[in-house]
Formats: structure tokens, sequence, C-alpha cells
């Protein structure tokens, strides 16, 4: 932003005699940069080319009858200060309709008033100008961080499984819809062994980078669990509450002031079992098995807050054909029913119902066409039909 003011007057001496006057009181301003025309086709190319902070102009001109309109709106919102001869200066609101700010009587009788015209005008100019530098600063970091939240969403869609896939004989499917950019929500799924294969969603406390930069760290972690189980240094893969306590030492040795809520599943497919923990998920996912639907029971503290948390863990026998259905919390938040037991009324009912894939699922939520919740919304399916 450059520190000069620079000012542009446009006149002719022989229509306004007291331009000389004005020019000398202009002049022994140091700090202002007087560019001085008397055409005004000359003085269009000039303000067009560098904008002025200021413009002083007569009003009428045989050469072009527009100038005054067009100046001022070459340099709006910077002001334009239309002359006035101090007799007739009863032209003075016809001058302001056409584009003037303000009005300079000549010749100079209240040299005071004189200086106090321009000094106002050239602070208005001066914060208005200020104000387009500050927001033309804002648009250039908008852009870069908009650059930056891009990027980002590109590392976090590379996280993420694959939107449907089977492993072992399950059918896992995930939707995601962030409030903002970056979602805190994730889930994941990946096969262990033959006949077990674990699935989560974390709920990150927060929205925005902050959390979506914790779903970096917990899929590292998951996946460092897994390499680890694969070269036989350790077992904590296995279950699903050793995961939950890895996790959450971990997220605090970090320091970052960010918890999770979460739940973990591990599904062995020879013994027909769902082994689980929680920590602190809410709402419970949804099991669904023949004509009975319910939520599991079990809970857990948050992931991320105290060293000395607990989680519970529980295992339940699963039927041939079964639907697991998770949300994050931010499900809740666009449903329509009046309180909490109605909404989880509601996530029970549609579930015991049955859906055909997760798209059938918002539609029959009424939640389908919802742009702009106010937190993230996942959901995660585990289905397994003969």
């Amino acid at each position: 932003m450059s520190s000069a003011r620079y000012c542009i007057l446009v006149a002719d001496s022989g229509v306004y005699p007291g331009i000389g006057q004005l020019i000398e009181l202009l002049g022994e301003d140091d700090s202002l940069q007087l560019a001085v025309f008397n055409n005004p086709v000359e003085a269009l190319e000039a303000i067009k080319q560098r904008p002025p902070l200021l413009l002083i102009t007569q009003p009428d001109w045989d050469a072009d009858p527009e100038f005054l309109s067009q100046a001022s709106q070459a340099i709006y919102p910077c002001p334009t200060i239309a002359l006035v001869d101090t007799s007739s200066a009863a032209e003075g609101i016809t001058l302001l309709g056409r584009g003037a700010s303000d009005l300079l009587a000549l010749p100079i009788v209240d040299r005071q008033a004189i200086e106090h015209i321009l000094a106002r005008n050239l602070e208005r100019a001066e914060l208005l100008n200020q104000s387009q530098y500050f927001r033309d600063e804002l648009e250039q970091s908008l852009a870069l961080l908009k650059e930056d939240q891009q990027a980002g969403r590109q590392v976090q869609l590379k996280m993420l499984p694959s939107n449907q896939v089977v492993i072992n004989d399950y059918h896992f499917e995930y939707r995601i819809k962030p409030s903002l950019f970056l979602s805190g929500d994730f889930v994941d799924y990946f096969r262990i062994s033959e006949s077990l294969s674990m699935f989560y969603l974390a709920d990150i406390s927060g929205h925005g980078a902050s959390s979506a930069f914790v779903t970096v760290l917990l899929k590292n972690m998951t996946n460092r669990l897994l390499r680890n189980y694969n070269r036989g240094s350790s077992f904590h893969i296995l279950s699903p509450t050793d995961v939950l306590a890895r996790v959450n030492k971990e997220l605090l040795d970090t320091g970052l002031g960010k918890h999770m809520t979460i739940f973990v599943g591990l599904l062995d497919r020879i013994e027909n079992t769902l082994q689980y923990g929680v920590g602190g998920h809410f709402p419970m996912p949804i099991l669904r098995q023949g004509d009975r639907a319910e939520y599991l029971g079990g809970c857990g503290m948050p992931v991320g807050l105290f060293d000395d948390a607990e989680f519970e863990g529980r295992i339940v026998e699963l039927e041939d054909e079964f639907s697991l259905t998770l949300f994050s919390d931010g499900v809740l938040e666009v449903l329509d029913q009046p309180d909490l037991k109605a909404k989880e009324k509601c996530l029970l009912d549609v579930a015991a119902q049955g859906y055909d894939d997760l798209d059938d699922l918002a539609r029959k939520l009424g939640i389908d066409h919802v742009d702009d919740a106010p937190d993230d919304i996942a959901a995660l399916s585990v289905t397994r039909r003969l």
C-alpha cells in the first residue's frame, strides 16, 4: 500500500480564477502528490491508468460534458470534489447528483473552511484506500486458505476406504457429509486375516482443519497396529478395547487438546461374532437380525481426555444375515423429531424396516437433502446377506 497521497486537479484557470490559490494551498502539503490537468480527455486517461486518492474538478467541460460522472465512477468509492463559483453555489445539489461527493467554492474566501474540506475528504479517501487494501489482503489470504483446505480435503479423501467394499463376506458402506470443507468424522474398515476384519467410526471434537488433522493421526495409529500384528510384534489390533487404549494414550501424548468419540468393532467370520469397544460413542449402533432391531449395549469414556480412561468391551453373536448401522451424533442435529428420545426411536424404526443402501436410508430419515448441517454427519453400515 503506497504512502503517497495522490491527488488530481482538473480545471481551467480561465473559468475559475481561484485555481492558482487552490494549487498553492494544495502545494503546501508535502505529503500530497498533485497532478494538474486543464484537459478532461487527458485527465480521464490519467485517472484510468492510476486512480487518485482524491479528484478535484470543475463540473462542466465543452470537450467532455460527461467528465464529472465518468471520472467519479472511475475512482469510486474515493471522493470527488466539484468546483463551484461562489456566485452560483446553488448548482451544488445538481452536481452532487451527477457524482460529486463534496463541493468547493472558488475563489477562496475562507481559507480555513477550504482546508477543512480538503482534509476531511483526504481522510475519507485514505480510510477507503486502506479498507480496499485490507480487503485485497483478506481475499488473497482466503484464496490461500482455500487452496490449503482443498489440499487437506484431498489428503483426507485418499485416507478413507472405498465407499463400498466386501471384506470376508461382510459388505461395508459409508457416507460422510462434512459441515465444513474438512470433516472431523472418520470411518475405516480393513481385513486383518481370512476370518477377522475391523471397522470403526470416529467423531473428533470440533470442526474443520484441526479435527481433520486428528483423523490423519487416527489412520496412522490403526495402520501401525495392523503392521505390528502382521509382523508379530503386537496383537493389540485383536482387541477393540486395546485399540481404544492405544489411541487414547497417543492422542494425549500429542498435546493437541483434541478428543474423540469412537466405536471399534472386530468381526469374526468363523465364530460369527462381533467384538466391540465403546469410546463415548453416541448414538450406539443399531443391530438388526431377522425381525428384531436394537441398540447395542455398552458405554465408555471419550478417547483423548483421561490417562486412566476405561473402555467397555462386549461380544455379541451374529446370525447368518444381519445389518449393523452406525451414525455420528451429527445426525441427531438434522432430524425433525422434537427431542432426543424421539430422534433415537426414529433411527431405530427406520433401521428396523431395512434399507437398500445408505442413500435409501437417508431418504427414509428425511435427511437426503440436508446441505447446511451444523455438525459433520457420518453413517456406516455393515451387512451380511446369504
